[in-house]
């Protein structure tokens, strides 16, 4: 989903958990969104893919975008 769209979930208070994690062996970031169910929503660019952060730091700047003030690092999996 876009930035847009997530916000407007977040302001409905659709959302219930901004989650950033490894996304590559070079060290890439994604960032996840829980809504109140339990399903996720990727945070895309405008043509529908999934943005990439070079570090964690940034991801999690795009998530306190959407809204959410707490952010959960996922330690890397690789």
């Amino acid at each position: 989903m876009t930035m847009t769209e997530l916000q407007r979930l977040y302001r409905e208070h659709q959302l219930s958990e901004a989650i950033v994690e490894p996304f590559s062996l070079e060290g890439g970031w994604i960032v996840e969104f829980r809504d109140q169910s339990g399903d996720v929503f990727l945070l895309t660019d405008d043509m529908g893919e999934e943005r990439h952060y070079e570090n964690a730091e940034h991801a999690s700047q795009a998530a306190m975008k959407v809204g959410f003030t707490q952010v959960r690092v996922e330690s890397q999996k690789f």
